[in-house]
């Protein structure tokens, strides 16, 4: 008998998370698909491993090592098994191998448009933005040269890099001495022998460090700023304003950007924007956060909110929708939503000008009422009546 009850609640168990919106299918956390116009994704039991398939093209990731891509209108592919192995074809059909830490090639990984090495770090070349760059025993010895800049290091003994038209910097004995000097119009130079003093002088800007980082004195055209010292005192004024007495308060305003904290990171809240069109967020880590959107112009507003566990909500001019339960503490994702939330959200109510809707444990129980009729469904059992 035990095992008849048992097979029972397993089959109401798959039921009741068989998804039932229209572009999003599966049984989850073990798989949901989502078909939505030329968009396809497959999840199983994320995040395992997830596909995307578009009309331009085709990815596919196994936790947060393996990773495949392929460009549908081009030859372009790549395939990774971090950090170990990577393969492809870049744009021009140039085939590419790399076995990290031995050998390989690859083209458009990371910051570099190409990248060469072998016995990493014992040897590497690479481009960035047509910048040539070699190195011998990375971090120790590195040269590079470009249509922008030129740079040598054999660090940390000496480093210099040259920004043509803009400004040199230097260091010896990193990072007891480094220095800048401006070669634009606006001049100016400064230095860091760490930790106990630097400056900037410029027409443009004056600063001093005191046992830098931690205590600095800058004036410019518009802006005034101190730290006494930092991170935990840090006063701004002019184009910013702010005042940080962290991590017990603090407050930063800018043109239309204002933000600010009490008992860091536990209290936080930003606005951006004005009055007809912005965005205002705050936060009660890790228990509670809401997100409100507007736009008058296109007379539009939109509210999102988080009491972690119980529940999170959205209300916005055409719909409202709450669903209690929500075990996720973080940001709502779109494969949480998928693949977990239905395990454990267990009502769900939704509202808007044409109709009204609950379920409860993801439709076992489900109610709908429109203005042409009402359904009631209960697990298999499904009742329509016209309005």
């Amino acid at each position: 008998m035990r095992y008849i009850v048992a097979i029972f609640l397993f089959t109401i168990s798959l039921s009741y998370l068989c998804l039932a919106d229209e572009n999003t299918k599966g049984f989850p956390p073990f798989y949901t698909t989502v078909h939505d116009g030329d968009i396809e994704k497959l999840d199983i039991f994320w995040p395992l491993y997830s596909k995307y398939v578009s009309s331009s093209e085709e990815n596919q990731r196994f936790l947060w090592m393996g990773f495949q891509r392929k460009l549908l209108d081009s030859e372009r592919k790549r395939s990774m098994f971090l950090p170990f192995w990577i393969s492809g074809i870049n744009d021009d059909g140039i085939r590419y191998h790399a076995l990290f830490p031995f050998w390989g090639t690859a083209y458009d990984f990371l910051i570099y448009d190409y990248i060469n090495f072998c016995l990493w770090p014992i040897y590497t070349s690479s481009v960035v933005n047509n910048q040539k760059s070699k190195s011998v025993l990375w971090p120790f010895y590195s040269k590079t040269e470009g249509p922008d800049k030129k740079s040598i290091r054999f660090f940390p003994f000496f480093g210099k890099t040259l920004t043509y038209g803009l400004e040199e910097n230097k260091f010896i004995l990193w990072p007891f001495y480094s220095s800048v000097k401006a070669l634009g119009k606006r001049g100016g130079n400064g230095f860091i022998f760490f930790p106990f003093y630097g400056e900037i002088n410029a027409d443009h800007l004056q600063t001093r460090w005191y046992l830098p980082p931690f205590f600095r004195f800058s004036k410019s055209n518009n802006q005034q700023k101190k730290y006494l010292p930092w991170p935990f005192i840090q006063l701004e004024k002019g184009d910013i304003n702010k005042k940080y007495l962290w991590p017990l308060a603090g407050y930063k305003k800018t043109n239309q950007d204002s933000n600010g904290f009490l008992l860091w990171p536990f209290i936080k809240w930003n606005y951006s924007g004005n009055k007809n069109k912005g965005s205002q967020r705050l936060y009660f880590q890790p228990i509670y956060r809401a997100k409100y959107v507007w736009n008058k112009e296109e007379e539009y507003r939109e509210k999102n909110w988080k009491i972690w566990p119980i529940a999170q909500g959205t209300k916005s001019n055409d719909y409202s929708i709450i669903k209690i339960l929500d075990l996720w503490p973080f940001k709502t994702l779109g494969p949480i939503e998928r693949n977990w939330a239905p395990t454990w959200q267990f009502l769900e109510i939704k509202k808007s000008a044409e109709n009204s809707e609950w379920s409860f444990l993801n439709r076992l129980i489900y109610y709908n009422k429109s203005e042409e009729c009402s359904v009631w469904k209960f697990w298999l059992w499904q009742f329509e009546k016209g309005n």
